[in-house]
């Protein structure tokens, strides 16, 4: 995890190469989903949504680069198959545990949204690392239809909430 948020580029290929490193990285993102709820503790129903969005953002984030890449960026002969893909989003989540000080008064926000690009950042590394592409241009194609997926689960989750 730490690797991986320093952006290790071997971390994110081993993570992929390494069907055992599943489970590690399902506790990793059930541990930043709880990160992220107590960096909303003040409001019940932020605590809610916070924590699932944690979850079905790594779930968008690994569905859109498996589909983009399958599809749209085929030329790129690497593989692209779904549990290794979950595997390289989810090790990049690293980050997210800094949103646990979202409850610090006054910088709890910034400390939130600079794990947040932390977060995405690592995303784009552990992907354009992972899928073989030459630049970094189609792995922030795919987080950006991410975030905007991303984004629409939001609003809907806060709708409810």
């Amino acid at each position: 995890m730490v690797n991986a948020a320093l952006l290790d580029r071997r971390t994110f290929r081993d993570v992929k190469a390494d069907p055992a490193a599943t489970g590690q990285v399902y506790v990793l993102v059930a541990v930043a989903a709880i990160a992220s709820a107590i960096g909303t503790i003040d409001d019940p129903g932020d605590v809610v949504s916070n924590a699932f969005l944690v979850v079905g953002g790594w779930f968008i984030y690994s569905h859109v680069a498996w589909f983009m890449r399958s599809y749209l960026f085929d030329t790129v002969h690497a593989e692209a198959a779904r549990p290794d893909l979950l595997r390289v989003v989810g090790i990049a989540y690293g980050p997210a545990l800094l949103r646990v000080f979202g409850i610090v008064p006054q910088i709890g926000g910034v400390i939130w949204l600079l794990s947040t690009i932390w977060l995405l950042v690592a995303i784009v590394v552990g992907l354009k690392t992972t899928l073989a592409f030459e630049n970094y241009w189609p792995a922030v194609g795919i987080v950006v239809v991410g975030m905007i997926l991303n984004g629409l689960l939001a609003t809907v989750v806060f709708a409810i909430f």
